[in-house]
């Protein structure tokens, strides 16, 4: 999202609503083409991609090395003596030649933590390609989720979400999960001038660069970045509460440790209606997929005011906009 100031997002925002009231579907991208790589399991991603694109009178083509292709090396400088066929060097430059815009979805490996922050994958996927590149999400962040979050926001709040409580809570999870949802969560908060709070137990706390980067968002709007390990503490008088699982920084350097934490220290923090009944009668967003009864309980998702279906809805509409910007659609 850093790769647009302030008034191309909102312009972007502006479209999706207008896409979405207006059930917008004409080939006005007739002849297009989206190449789609996928190194990890999607299924909002890739469907409300596919929808998209039929939409707009365009076509798609979903990549997932090694399956159905080539397996592909990534590290740069591989001596590639092993069971991966294609250099990504390669692939990308002749996907390139074939299709209009290429979008990549490669989750953080989470063995090296610099490598993920830095998202050496994605953008040297960047570099090779010589069309556009959409992030449908990377080691660092999910662009696509966070604009789809920032539609589903405004409409909560009748596109006057500024000085709302929003809350980003972590949750207990069995699998190591990477940090770009909270992320890019964060960052479209901020963006939207929010009052922003992310409740973890401290050892879950993201990297001070990403948080840093969060602040200078906010206190361009005016707002701040307010960091609870209190749970309870962090839900008071909320009006967004946006849960999550991620795994610590700790996963790089001490996993079993790290696992400990997530699934047996702080399993008491999974969402339930006791706690959201401390909120303003918050909305209650979640990406999916979810581990009900383990993040969220039963309660909260089938609750009134679960939004998390008109969330993943939106990504359709977000994605729309996005595609229609980066071929100067409007």
């Amino acid at each position: 999202m850093s790769d647009w100031d302030d008034p191309a997002l909102m312009e972007v925002l502006d479209k999706a609503e207008q896409l979405k009231k207006e059930d917008f579907r004409k080939p006005v991208a007739d002849g297009k083409m989206l190449g789609l790589i996928f190194f990890n399991p999607s299924l909002r991603t890739r469907i409300s991609f596919e929808t998209a694109a039929v939409h707009l009178g365009a076509g798609s083509s979903i990549i997932q090395p090694g399956q159905g292709t080539w397996t592909f090396e990534t590290r740069t400088g591989a001596v590639m003596d092993g069971n991966r066929t294609e250099h990504l060097k390669e692939a990308v430059q002749v996907i390139s030649r074939y299709v209009d815009i290429i979008g990549v979805r490669a989750f953080a490996g989470m063995e090296d933590p610099e490598a993920d922050l830095e998202d050496r994958l994605i953008r040297d996927i960047g570099k090779y390609a010589t069309v556009p590149v959409i992030n449908m999400e990377s080691a660092r962040e999910h662009p696509c989720q966070a604009l789809a979050d920032g539609l589903t926001i405004r409409e909560r709040f009748a596109n006057r979400p500024q000085g709302k409580k929003f809350v980003l809570s972590w949750a207990p999870h069995p699998k190591t999960l990477p940090m770009a949802v909270p992320h890019s969560a964060l960052e479209i908060a901020a963006r939207l001038g929010m009052e922003v709070t992310l409740a973890c137990p401290q050892e879950m706390q993201p990297d001070r660069r990403v948080l840093d980067q969060i602040e200078e968002h906010a206190g361009r709007q005016g707002t701040q970045l307010a960091i609870e390990n209190d749970q309870a503490a962090a839900f008071e008088g909320a009006d967004i509460v946006y849960g999550k699982s991620w795994a610590g920084p700790l996963v790089y350097s001490d996993p079993e440790a790290e696992q400990k934490l997530r699934t047996e220290t702080y399993a008491d923090w999974t969402i339930n209606e006791q706690k959201m009944a401390l909120t303003r009668d918050a909305g209650f967003m979640h990406c999916l997929p979810v581990r009900r009864n383990v993040v969220v309980s039963d309660g909260v998702m089938d609750g009134p005011h679960a939004i998390h279906i008109d969330q993943a809805e939106n990504r359709l509409h977000a994605q729309k906009a996005v595609l229609m910007k980066l071929w100067n659609l409007f």
